[in-house]
């Protein structure tokens, strides 16, 4: 789908696929710290996106080691221009205990949840989309970074495993039930 001029209920489009085109800003490209990738401590790209309707969006482009941080070392994954891009949106904020949520800190590009509104304001986005960001497909960048596709979408599917859980306890309490009624009975 494309994304939608009004957002009434962004719960409703939480993950949903979308195709957006417009222009990367990568002058002002944030990070997501403490990300890990196949065991190496990297951060994610969360990079400003003006879509081709004007309005601004933040785009998580993926992951990229720490060693691979700086925009420099790795400018095949700069791309220039208008691009279409395959994402899923996602609605952002942090979705654990406030106790426990570290503090972005702005002022050093030090981020460590997605806050839109905040990301949006420090990015200098006009008329920005701030109920959701989008996080690209695994669709490869030139030069193989950032890493997409870093939103996995699966669900648990144990209900073999609880059907036999259940069986297995109906044939035991069938089991003693049995037992039971013998020894009564002799």
């Amino acid at each position: 789908i494309d994304l939608p001029r009004e957002i009434a209920d962004p719960q409703a489009l939480e993950f949903r696929r979308v195709a957006l085109t417009g222009r990367f800003l990568h002058a002002r490209e944030m990070y997501l710290n403490g990300r890990t990738y196949k065991g190496q401590v990297g951060v994610h790209v969360v990079t400003p996106f003006v879509l081709s309707d004007g309005r601004g969006l933040l785009v998580d482009r993926g992951w990229v080691p720490m060693a691979r941080k700086d925009p420099a070392s790795r400018p095949d994954g700069q791309v220039a221009g208008i691009v279409t891009l395959e994402a899923l949106l996602r609605s952002g904020g942090w979705t654990g205990s406030r106790t426990f949520r570290p503090d972005n800190r702005p002022e050093e590009n030090l981020w460590f949840w997605v806050d839109p509104v905040a990301m949006a304001a420090w990015a200098g986005l006009e008329d920005p989309v701030t109920a959701l960001y989008a996080a690209a497909g695994a669709a490869e960048n030139p030069g193989g970074l950032p890493v997409g596709g870093q939103t996995r979408v699966t669900l648990r599917n144990d209900h073999l495993q609880y059907a036999l859980t259940w069986y297995a306890l109906a044939v035991a309490l069938a089991v003693i039930y049995g037992l039971y009624h013998r020894k009564r009975e002799g």
